[in-house]
């Protein structure tokens, strides 16, 4: 990946935290760079699109919740599919369900919801 696509940040994290973090940012696509001449760690994730934002905060949400797309998907009254969907971006996820998602998992609706489309 060519660096203008991606953003350079510097993190301080607690220390029992450090492999969550360095997983997540695996997750998003970015690396870790090792510290050298001085320099701190730096990790690097590329830009991404609001659809997959969305969908990538409703998945790391689910996980962190321990909860399968099955369990979810019951406990918002929407079949399985939609919950897969919804974390590979090919549905939108409605604002009334936003709003569902957001109470099941204990964060707020907008983590679930498209900042171009609100």
């Amino acid at each position: 990946m060519s660096s203008k696509t991606m953003t350079q940040v510097c993190l301080e994290v607690p220390a029992q935290t450090l492999r969550l973090v360095l997983d997540l940012v695996k997750t998003l696509g970015g690396r870790r760079i090792e510290p050298g001449d001085g320099q701190q760690a730096v990790h690097v994730a590329p830009p991404l699109s609001e659809a997959e934002r969305v969908g990538r905060m409703l998945r790391g949400a689910r996980l962190r919740a321990g909860l399968t797309q099955s369990q979810l998907a019951e406990k918002i009254g929407v079949p399985q599919s939609h919950i897969s969907e919804y974390e590979k971006n090919k549905r939108n996820i409605p604002p009334a369900k936003a709003e569902e998602l957001a109470a099941v998992l204990h964060t707020v609706a907008g983590h679930f919801q498209r900042r171009d489309s609100i």
